[in-house]
């Protein structure tokens, strides 16, 4: 009879704790479902976002080959407009960017650069947008601004030769051959004598012959 008993408390005492739980023990399990649905649901949301956004820049990129800027405005336009999360979107920004500086429109080529600049995540594509919005700014005779652009935060190792060379072209600008030198000779060790770039910036020293400057090598 004990037994009995004490099997019939631990049922009517599971009756009871069901009773209790049971409403909260189901939600709980409707909202893990739809959780995990909704994780798959979003994930192949992003899949088809980033496989739309990847048929449009090919397409985007094509046409730029062959010199379509209409084509190439249009797709921009819509991976900026309606992919902005994804990486294509700043790609299509530099990708406006260099069909508006073949149009001469700086102001154009500068917006292009500084919403890419703003919104990649990227520490490299970073670095290279900097680096064209600073000659965007040289064109637009923004020295100062270019000059602070390129301050912001030190290049890796790979870039600083570049950032030499612009900080070289603002100090040339400025008058500064002098200085523009210095710069372009830090350059010019940081680089392979086979790496692309290499003969201009050695050009560029070359062509600077030792002269009163009004500013200190840096």
């Amino acid at each position: 009879m004990d037994i009995h008993e004490t099997e019939e408390q631990q049922v009517e005492a599971l009756k009871k704790w069901w009773k209790e739980n049971s409403s909260s023990i189901i939600t709980g399990i409707l909202l893990g479902l739809a959780v995990l649905f909704g994780t798959k649901t979003w994930f192949s949301y992003q899949e088809t976002q980033a496989g739309n956004a990847s048929n449009i820049y090919t397409g985007m990129m094509a046409a730029l080959d062959k010199g379509e800027e209409a084509v190439v405005t249009g797709r921009a336009g819509i991976l900026i407009a309606d992919y902005p999360g994804t990486p294509y979107a700043t790609l299509a920004a530099l990708a406006l960017a260099r069909v508006k500086l073949e149009q001469g429109e700086l102001t154009a080529a500068h917006a292009q650069l500084q919403w890419a600049l703003d919104n990649t995540g990227s520490d490299v594509v970073r670095q290279t947008v900097r680096l064209r919005l600073a000659r965007v700014m040289i064109g637009e005779d923004n020295l100062d601004g270019a000059e602070a652009l390129l301050g912001e935060t030190p290049p890796d190792a790979a870039f600083e030769p570049l950032y030499a060379e612009l900080r070289g072209d603002i100090q040339l600008a400025r008058g500064n051959a002098n200085t523009a030198r210095v710069q372009y000779e830090q350059a010019l060790a940081g680089l392979q004598p086979a790496a692309p770039g290499y003969r201009l910036v050695k050009l560029k020293v070359d062509n600077i012959q030792p002269a009163e400057d009004s500013g200190a090598p840096q």
